[in-house]
C-alpha cells in the first residue's frame, strides 16, 4: 500500500494538470465567493451565522428547504443589513443532495463555500474570516482547489464540548466548476467507531448510514485551512436533537420508502426502543444521555468566542446542569 507521503505527492503532481493544458482551466467566473446555506426547518442561529459573512462572501445563497415562519421571519429581519449580498431559493421538494447540488448551479462566483445555517464566523482577531477570503482569493486561478475548514464545535450549551468533537471540519471552499458535486456515500459502521454523541443510546452494535460528500476530481488540489475561523453551535432544542439523532438512520436505512417524513420514523422509534408515545418527553429522555458526556468548554486552548456570539452567553437559553459534579440534563428556555 502506498503510504499518504507519497499518495499526496502524487495528488500535487495531478493538480498540475490545467496548467500543463492536460485537462481545461477553471470556468470563467466572477472573482469572489459563494456562500451556500441550507436550511430546513427551525434554525435557531441564522441571524449570527450569516452575519458573521457578510464581509466574507460575495453572495449569501440561501437555498430554503422547508424553513420553519420563525426562520423566514429571522430572514427577514437580517434582509436589510446583507442588502443584495442575500440570495433566496426556494426548493422545499428536494431531497438534501439535490438542494446542495442547485446550490452549486446556482453560485456565481469563482469560490463556493458549504456554510451551515449553524455556523458562526469569527469577524476579528487572528481567526478573522475574511483572512481566509484573502487567501482564497489569492491562489492560482488557473487550478482547481478544495480547502478543508477546521469549526470548534460547542454542545448542549455555549460552555460546554465533547472531548473528542472539540474541533470538526464540514466546511469546505472549492474552485467552482461542473465537476464537482455532492453525492451519498452509503456505509455499515460499528457504533464503536462513531463519535461520541453519535453513539449515545444505540441499541444496535452497527448503523447504516448515509454522509454526504463533496466529489471533486483527482486535479483538484487538497488543502486545509489551519487557522479556525468559525464555531459549529451544536446548541439547539431537544427535539431539534432528538430529530438528528434519528435522521441517521432514517437515510442509511432507506426508511423514506416506509416513513415518508423524519418525524413518522421518529415516533416509531421512541415508542418501540424507549417506550415514549410523546415527543418532548423523549427529547428531555435523550437530551438528558447526550448531556452526561460532555466537558467544559476550554477558551484557553480553542480561543475565544465569535464577537457576534457575545450577547448569547450573558443569557442562554441553554444550560448544562449539574449534581454532585457530575452533568445530569439539561434547562431548556421556550
Amino acid at each position: 500500500m502506498l503510504s499518504s507521503h507519497i499518495l499526496e505527492l502524487m495528488r500535487r503532481i495531478v493538480s498540475l494538470a490545467p496548467l500543463v493544458g492536460l485537462v481545461g482551466r477553471p470556468p470563467a467566473r466572477p472573482e469572489g465567493i459563494t456562500a451556500c446555506v441550507r436550511i430546513r426547518g427551525e434554525e435557531e442561529w441564522i441571524e449570527p451565522s450569516l452575519l458573521s459573512i457578510q464581509e466574507f462572501a460575495d453572495e449569501i445563497l440561501v437555498l430554503d428547504n422547508g424553513a420553519s415562519p420563525k426562520t423566514q421571519n429571522a430572514l427577514d429581519r437580517i434582509r436589510d443589513a446583507l442588502g443584495d449580498l442575500l440570495q433566496l431559493e426556494r426548493c422545499p421538494h428536494l431531497d438534501i443532495f439535490q438542494v446542495s447540488n442547485l446550490g452549486l448551479q446556482k453560485a456565481r462566483y469563482r469560490w463556493v463555500v458549504r456554510w451551515d445555517a449553524d455556523f458562526v464566523a469569527h469577524t476579528s482577531g487572528a481567526g478573522d474570516i475574511r483572512n481566509l477570503r484573502c487567501h482564497l482569493l489569492e491562489l492560482d486561478p488557473r487550478r482547481y482547489y478544495v480547502i478543508y475548514l477546521p469549526a470548534v464545535e460547542v454542545a448542549g450549551d455555549f460552555f460546554h464540548q465533547f472531548p473528542d468533537l472539540r474541533i470538526r471540519i464540514d466546511g469546505q471552499a472549492h474552485t467552482a466548476s461542473g465537476s464537482v458535486a455532492y453525492v451519498p456515500v452509503r456505509r455499515t459502521l460499528n457504533v464503536s467507531e462513531l463519535c461520541t454523541p453519535d453513539r449515545i443510546l444505540r441499541e444496535r452494535s452497527t448503523i447504516r448510514t448515509t454522509f454526504e460528500s463533496l466529489r471533486v476530481p483527482k486535479f483538484y488540489r487538497n488543502l486545509r485551512w489551519k487557522q479556525v475561523s468559525y464555531f459549529h453551535v451544536n446548541v439547539k432544542s431537544a427535539r431539534q436533537m432528538l430529530m438528528r439523532h434519528f435522521w441517521l438512520e432514517w437515510l442509511g436505512e432507506d426508511n423514506f420508502r416506509t416513513f415518508p417524513t423524519l418525524e413518522s420514523y421518529v415516533r416509531l422509534q421512541i415508542r418501540n426502543r424507549w417506550d415514549f408515545d410523546n415527543l418532548e418527553e423523549a427529547a428531555e429522555h435523550f437530551m438528558a444521555n447526550y448531556c452526561r458526556s460532555l466537558t467544559p468548554f476550554d477558551a484557553g486552548q480553542l480561543g475565544p468566542y465569535p464577537e457576534l456570539l457575545l450577547p448569547y452567553l450573558d443569557q442562554p437559553g441553554y444550560r448544562v446542569v449539574y449534581r454532585n459534579g457530575a452533568v445530569v440534563g439539561r434547562t431548556e428556555r421556550a
